[in-house]
């Protein structure tokens, strides 16, 4: 019975990305598996828990006394492979919560000059929600 369920799951996710393909606009051709832009990624469910789970991982391999936390979303893209792969390029700030900060959107930014850090980061992020499994593929920052 649990592969039925899992089965239900992987079809209802697949016909909501389909479902969403298919909204995105006549007027633009559309590659199945190519990556899409997310329109807003403040409203995302999965991009935001996708870039939370990418913030902890930063976090934890950073050697930064202090947490870090997004700034703001510069870009986002969704691609449909095997699971949902997040494609994010993000603005990173130091807060003022030594780590590890169990809130970090309740940690204000630093505003001494010498203390703040503003950093762009790029992180794909590979997740299989109907197996509840989330990866950071790739986690770069310049």
């Amino acid at each position: 019975m649990a592969g039925a369920s899992g089965c239900l799951r992987l079809m209802a996710a697949a016909l909501l990305l389909l479902v969403g393909v298919a909204l995105t606009g006549a007027d633009r051709p559309r590659l199945l598996g190519a990556p899409v832009e997310v329109d807003n990624a403040d409203n995302d469910e999965g991009l935001q828990r996708a870039l939370q789970f990418a913030m902890v991982e930063y976090n934890r391999a950073s050697n930064d006394m202090y947490s870090s936390r997004v700034v703001r979303v510069i870009s986002a893209k969704r691609q449909l492979v095997s699971g949902i792969k997040y494609i994010m390029k993000v603005e990173i700030a130091r807060t003022t919560c030594p780590k590890p900060a169990t809130d970090l959107q309740s940690c204000s930014f630093h505003d001494e000059p010498q203390m703040a850090k503003h950093t762009i980061c790029n992180f794909v992020v590979y997740t299989v929600p109907w197996l509840n499994q989330i990866k950071l593929l790739e986690s770069s920052c310049e």
